[in-house]
C-alpha cells in the first residue's frame, strides 16, 4: 500500500483538471464541426434551390428567386464574416488566463516551500524548548503539582457527578409519594413550621403514620451531600486550574525566551501570504469557467452572429415561394428537377442526423463543464485544508489513482471522493509534543498545530450508600389522603 504525498496528491489533481479541460476542448471542437456542417448544409440547400429556380426559369417569379437566394447567401456570409476575428480574440483570453494561472501556481508551489520551511523552524524550535524545559528540575516540580491538583479535581468531579446521580434515583421514591412530599413542603418538623391546631393535629398523625421523622433525616441528608461534594470538587478544579496556568505561563516563557513568537509570527505571514494566492488562483479558475462557458457556446452556434445567420437562413428557406417552387419540382417528369428534389431530400437527411449528433455533444459538454467544475471546488478544499503541506501524507496511493479515474469516468459523485481523500489523509508526526507541558490537560496547547487531548479520566470509584433509618429499597408509603 505506497502512501502518497500531498503534494503529489494535489499533482494528481491537477492532472485529473487537466484531462478533463482537454475533454472539453475535444467535445466543443467536435461542436463546431457539427454546427459549421450544419450551416453548410443550409447554404448548399439554398444552392440547390437556386439551381431549381434556374431549371424553372420559364417560371414568371424564378428571376426574383434566385436574386432573394443571392441575397440571402450574402447576407448569411456578411453575418459570419466577424465570427473567426471573435473566436480568436476568445482564444487568446483563454490563453492568457491559462498562463495566469500557471503563473500564480508557481509562486504557489514556491510560497508553500516558504511556510513549510517557517513550520520546520517553529517544530525544530519548540521541541528545542521542550527538551530544555523537561530538564529543568522547577519545571519538573511544577509539572508534578499540576498532575497531582488535576487528579484530585477530577476524583472530586467523580465523586459529585455519582452523589447527584445517586440523589436523582433514591429521591425519587422521597419526591413520589404525596404523604411525604406534602409534609416536606410544608416544613413540617422545622421550626418554620406553621399551622392551625387541627391541621397540626392531623399532620403530626400522618407523619406517625408514615414515618416522616427518620425519611425528613434520611431525605436532607440526601439532599446536602451533593451539595457539599460539588462545592469541594469546584473548590478543587479552581486549584488545579490554577496550577494548569502556572504550568502554562511557564511554557509560555520558555517558548518566549527560545525566540519561538517570533518564528511563529514569521509562519503566520507566510500563511497569509499563501491564502492570499490561493484566493487569487481560485479567482482565475472561476474566470477560467466562465470563458470555457463562453467558448462552449461560441462552439455550439449560440453567439449572436451566428444565431442571426441560422436564424434568417431558416426564415429565407421557409418562405412559400420556395416551398411551392418545391412542390412543383416535385410534381413535374423532368429529371433535372428529380435530382435536385434527391439532393435537398439527401441535405435534410444529412441535417436530422447532424441535429442529433449536436445534441449529444451538447449534453456531453454541460456533463464535462459540471465535472470540471467539481474537480476544480475539490482542489481548492484541499488546499484549504492544507492537505498538500510537507506533512500531509495519503495512506494508499494506489486507491486515490482508482478513485480519481472512477470520477472522471463518472462513477463516483464529487463527495464520495472527498471521503476518500478525508479517510486517507494523515499527517507525520511532529519533532515537538503537542501534548507536552500544559498542552496535557485537554485545556488546549502553546505548542505544534495546538492539538487539544481530551480530558484525562481518574478512578475514582463510587460512593457509599446513606445510612440512617432508610427503608430497603428507597423511601416509599404507597399512601395518600
Amino acid at each position: 500500500m505506497p502512501m502518497l504525498s500531498g503534494r503529489d496528491a494535489l499533482t494528481r489533481i491537477d492532472e485529473a483538471l487537466g484531462d478533463e479541460q482537454r475533454r472539453v476542448e475535444e467535445v466543443d471542437r467536435r461542436i463546431e464541426e457539427v454546427s459549421s456542417q450544419l450551416l453548410q448544409l443550409g447554404r448548399a440547400r439554398v444552392e440547390d434551390l437556386r439551381d431549381l429556380a434556374r431549371l424553372r426559369v420559364g417560371l414568371i417569379a424564378a428571376g426574383g428567386l434566385v436574386s432573394g437566394l443571392d441575397e440571402a447567401d450574402r447576407q448569411v456570409a456578411a453575418l459570419l464574416a466577424s465570427r473567426p476575428a471573435a473566436q480568436a480574440a476568445l482564444e487568446e483570453r483563454i490563453r492568457a488566463n491559462q498562463r495566469q494561472q500557471a503563473t500564480l501556481e508557481a509562486e504557489r508551489r514556491t510560497q508553500a516551500d516558504a511556510l513549510e520551511a517557517a513550520s520546520d523552524a517553529v517544530d525544530a524550535a519548540e521541541a528545542k524548548t521542550q527538551a530544555r524545559l523537561a530538564a529543568q528540575p522547577d519545571y519538573q516540580a511544577q509539572q508534578g503539582r499540576t498532575r497531582d491538583a488535576e487528579r484530585v479535581a477530577q476524583h472530586a468531579e467523580d465523586k459529585a457527578r455519582y452523589s447527584e446521580q445517586e440523589l436523582d434515583q433514591k429521591g425519587r421514591s422521597y419526591r413520589d409519594d404525596p404523604l411525604f412530599s406534602y409534609l416536606w413542603e410544608r416544613g413540617y418538623g422545622l421550626p418554620t413550621y406553621r399551622a392551625l391546631p387541627l391541621v397540626r393535629w392531623l399532620d403530626g398523625k400522618v407523619a406517625s403514620l408514615i414515618g416522616y421523622a427518620g425519611a425528613r433525616a434520611n431525605f436532607a441528608r440526601l439532599q446536602e451531600i451533593p451539595v457539599r461534594l460539588r462545592e469541594h470538587a469546584n473548590a478543587t478544579r479552581q486549584r488545579a486550574d490554577a496550577e494548569i496556568e502556572a504550568l502554562k505561563a511557564l511554557d509560555e516563557a520558555g517558548r518566549k525566551a527560545d525566540g519561538i513568537p517570533v518564528l511563529v509570527r514569521v509562519r503566520e505571514q507566510e500563511r497569509a501570504m499563501l491564502e492570499t494566492l490561493d484566493s487569487r488562483i481560485e479567482q482565475a479558475a472561476g474566470d477560467h469557467r466562465r470563458l470555457l462557458d463562453e467558448q462552449a457556446a461560441f462552439a455550439a452556434g449560440e453567439d449572436p452572429a451566428y444565431r442571426k445567420a441560422v436564424e434568417y437562413l431558416a426564415s429565407e428557406l421557409q418562405r412559400e415561394d420556395l416551398q411551392e417552387l418545391r412542390r412543383d419540382a416535385q410534381a413535374t417528369p423532368f429529371p433535372e428537377d428529380d435530382v435536385v428534389i434527391a439532393r435537398l431530400l439527401d441535405r435534410e437527411r444529412q441535417e436530422q442526423a447532424l441535429q442529433a449528433t449536436l445534441a449529444e455533444l451538447k449534453q456531453a459538454t454541460q456533463q464535462h463543464l459540471a465535472r470540471l467544475q467539481q474537480i476544480e471546488s475539490l482542489r481548492v478544499d484541499f488546499k484549504r485544508r492544507q492537505y498538500d503541506r510537507g506533512d500531509s501524507v495519503f495512506s494508499d496511493g494506489s486507491l486515490l489513482g482508482v478513485m480519481l479515474s472512477s470520477f472522471l469516468n463518472g462513477l463516483l459523485d464529487r463527495d464520495s471522493l472527498w471521503r476518500v481523500f478525508e479517510q486517507q489523509q494523515r499527517y507525520r508526526p511532529q519533532r515537538a509534543d503537542p501534548t507536552f507541558g500544559s498542552g496535557a490537560f485537554g485545556r488546549g496547547s502553546v505548542w505544534g498545530r495546538g492539538t487539544t487531548r481530551g480530558a484525562s479520566t481518574w478512578g475514582g470509584g463510587g460512593f457509599g450508600g446513606l445510612g440512617g433509618g432508610g427503608r430497603s429499597g428507597g423511601f416509599r408509603t404507597g399512601g395518600g389522603f
